[in-house]
């Protein structure tokens, strides 16, 4: 009873072995970019870098389900517009390597899809991500998009949330007529780095710019405090708005 018990047992489980054991990389058809001879290796480990490159899945550009086993996916098929999308990427990718960079010395580096995305469908710095959330929603729009993005991405190489990017974002609002929303950014970046240089010299350089003194010294000398090999220079400054000229 047993022996006929496991032999059953067996007998059912021979389909989802075999299945397991295609190779879905071997034989690939249909390439246009990637070498025709392509080893299975190869090419495995090529998608791989692509997915994890860009953040796609092999559903972006191929035709099947997320819920689909991989040996159900049509690979051959070009119904899906980013796969042609992806084929000019890759085109792009090899121009860079093999033309552009290719006089610079055997200490060259070469470039991937990584080397943009970072990660991400769409390879945008982090200070565009924010312009258009604060254009289109000002400072409620705008925090809401950092918290969701910081949350998601920080620790990840996809963001630069550094205090000096943050920062410098925060100027180009306030050069662009919109004060709150730099002031907001630079309170985001002060929850986390309350020490920041960066952070204090561009408050301080924001209400120096907007006649505002009191505030302008105060940040200025929390900046020293933070970094005092810039005390030279932003002394400089605090004189001048204590001693302003007559």
């Amino acid at each position: 009873m047993t022996y006929r018990l496991v032999l059953g047992l067996l007998f059912l489980c021979m389909p989802a072995l075999a299945v397991s054991q295609v190779n879905i990389y071997d034989n690939p058809q249909n390439l246009e970019v990637l070498p025709e001879d392509i080893s299975s290796d190869d090419l495995r480990d090529t998608m791989k870098s692509f997915a994890l490159g860009t953040g796609f899945r092999c559903s972006s550009c191929h035709v099947g389900e997320e819920s689909q086993q991989l040996t159900e996916y049509d690979f051959a098929s070009d119904e899906k517009e980013l796969k042609g999308k992806a084929r000019l990427m890759i085109k792009m990718v090899n121009s860079i390597n093999l033309t552009h960079l290719a006089d610079l010395g055997e200490d060259r580096v070469e470039v991937g899809c990584v080397t943009c995305h970072r990660g991400v469908n769409k390879p945008e710095l982090t200070g565009v991500v924010l312009t258009a959330a604060a254009d289109e929603g000002g400072v409620e729009g705008m925090t809401p998009s950092y918290r969701e993005l910081r949350e998601r991405y920080h620790g990840s190489h996809s963001y630069d949330f550094t205090d000096m990017t943050l920062s410098d974002f925060a100027r180009s609002r306030a050069e662009a007529g919109h004060p709150d929303e730099a002031f907001a950014m630079l309170d985001l970046v002060m929850e986390t780095s309350p020490d920041s240089f960066m952070a204090h010299f561009a408050y301080a350089e924001i209400h120096h710019r907007a006649g505002d003194a009191e505030n302008a010294i105060k940040h200025y000398r929390a900046a020293i405090e933070a970094n005092p090999r810039a005390a030279g220079f932003l002394q400089a400054r605090i004189k001048q708005l204590e001693d302003p000229p007559e």
